[in-house]
Parts: C-alpha cells; sequence; structure tokens
C-alpha cells in the first residue's frame, strides 16, 4: 500500500535520465551507498536505532493514514512530520557527532589533516607509575579529529609533556586531578576536562573515568588510557571499544599501534 507522495518518489526515480551518464550515475550510486551504510553501522549499537525505527513508523503511520484517508490521524501525523527533522538533530548529537568523526577517519580524507606526532615515553612511564601506585588518571591522545570544544571548556595550560607533570596533574592533592588531560601534537593543552559518558557501559562496576574515556572513544577517534584508581589496571579506549588489563609493558606497542605511530 503506497501514498500519492510515496508513488511520486517513483515517478520520480523513473523519470531520472539514466542513459545520461553511466559514470557520474555509478559514482552517485556509490556515494549514497557508503553514507546509508556508515549510518547503519554508527546507530546500530546506539540509541539512536531505537529512535530512527520510531520516526519510520511516524512517516509509515503518516502514509497509511493518507491512504485510507483518516484525515484526524493524517492532520496529526502531517504536523507532527516537520518537528521530526529537529528533534532528530537535538536527539542524536552523540551519535551524529560520532558519525561525522568515522567519516573523517576515511582514508581518502587523510590528507587535509596534520599526521599525529607523539613522544610516548614520557606518557608510558607516567602511567606505569600511576598504575603501580593506584592512581587514577584519564588521558586523552587527539588524532584528526579536533577536541578544541572540550579544552575550552577546562583548564588550558599548553605545556610540554613530562612525566612529573602527569603525575602532579593526577595527584590527588591537586585541584586538577579530577578529569582528563588532553594531549595534542605532543603538547598538554588542557587539564580537568570533563568528557561525554557513554550510555552503553555494560560492566556497572566501573567508574566515571572510564565511562567518560568510553564515550569520547565513541564520538571521535581519539585513544583514551585509564587507570584504576581502586585496581591500579590501566585500560585504553578507541573507536568505541575498550581494551581491558593493558600490561605496562604492552602498552607503549599498543599505542603506536593505535596512534598509526608505526605499521600495524
Amino acid at each position: 500500500m503506497f501514498s500519492v507522495s510515496d508513488w511520486t518518489f517513483f515517478r520520480g526515480i523513473y523519470s531520472i535520465p539514466w542513459t545520461k551518464n553511466y559514470l557520474s550515475i555509478g559514482f552517485d550510486i556509490l556515494i549514497v551507498a557508503f553514507l546509508i551504510y556508515k549510518s547503519y553501522t554508527t546507530f546500530r549499537r546506539t540509541r539512536g536505532i531505537q529512535l530512527l525505527l520510531g520516526v519510520a513508523i511516524i512517516w509509515i503511520s503518516g502514509s497509511l493514514a493518507e491512504f485510507f484517508n483518516l484525515e484526524l490521524l493524517e492532520w496529526i501525523l502531517t504536523n507532527i512530520r516537520p518537528a521530526l527533522v529537529f528533534a532528530i538533530i537535538v536527539l542524536l548529537q552523540p551519535e551524529l557527532r560520532r558519525l561525522t568523526g568515522d567519516l573523517a577517519r576515511v582514508k581518502l580524507l587523510r590528507f587535509f589533516f596534520l599526521k599525529p606526532v607523539f613522544d610516548l615515553d614520557p606518557i608510558v612511564e607516567a602511567v606505569r607509575t600511576m598504575s603501580s601506585q593506584k592512581v587514577g588518571s584519564l588521558i586523552v591522545l587527539v588524532k584528526d579529529i579536533s577536541l578544541k570544544d572540550i579544552a575550552e571548556s577546562a583548564i588550558p595550560l599548553d605545556s610540554q609533556v613530562t612525566k612529573e607533570l602527569l603525575l602532579t596533574i593526577f595527584s590527588k592533592n591537586t585541584p586538577l586531578h579530577d578529569g582528563a588531560v588532553i594531549i595534542e601534537q605532543n603538547r598538554i593543552i588542557s587539564a580537568a576536562s570533563y568528557l561525554p559518558m557513554t550510555s552503553h557501559m555494560e560492566d556497572s562496576t566501573m567508574g566515571a573515568r572510564h565511562r567518560a574515556a568510553l564515550g569520547l572513544a565513541e564520538e571521535t577517534d581519539a585513544v583514551v588510557i585509564v587507570t584504576s584508581e581502586e585496581t591500579g589496571e590501566v585500560s585504553v579506549c578507541h573507536e568505541g571499544q575498550m581494551i581491558h588489563n593493558v600490561k605496562p609493558l604492552e602498552l607503549r606497542n599498543l599505542l603506536m599501534k593505535l596512534m598509526e605511530l608505526v605499521k600495524s
């Protein structure tokens, strides 16, 4: 069963001059297919897929109401439809940020970004020390996607990365130990940075640092290092995944691989 608008849509597709330029038509189809695929892979494991299903149900209901001439229902749904666009933009902000981040990670677009530059030794040494002393920490290594909006709402530093500075920042006696340190192009750009929390943490025993680390890794391409205050365990988050119980001796090689400082 299709409404008048649905038939108009199909007639519009039929009227496309398919024989005009097969190369451009094929390229057009590939781009649309790629965007649909990236959108699906981004939304399928989030609450966004449920919202999109709800929107689809409302849209289909409107078409059915128009077909069966249900005037009151059709009037209600017709007036609701324009608001759905704004609802999607507002309610799906985390998912949309992650989608744009996924698109930015396409290898073809890497040409437009600066290659990350990091001296991992002071970071790794600081994490090892904090792990052995069970000091909680949250360190963000920025890759292609800028975190300027988060850094601007934190404490700006613009400092050289040293083991001593990282240990001082995350010491319990300092006002900066809450929140994350953000490191970009081998400079500490901010401390006490508050990251977006994930809503998909299955392990309820994980604390705020782990939820913040995974939340940022879901929305950006950053690599996030967490040390647990309770156990000293080191975890690394990247691309929406959390790697638990990273051994101190394995940390440097893992970071080099995730930061793409060496070929995997």
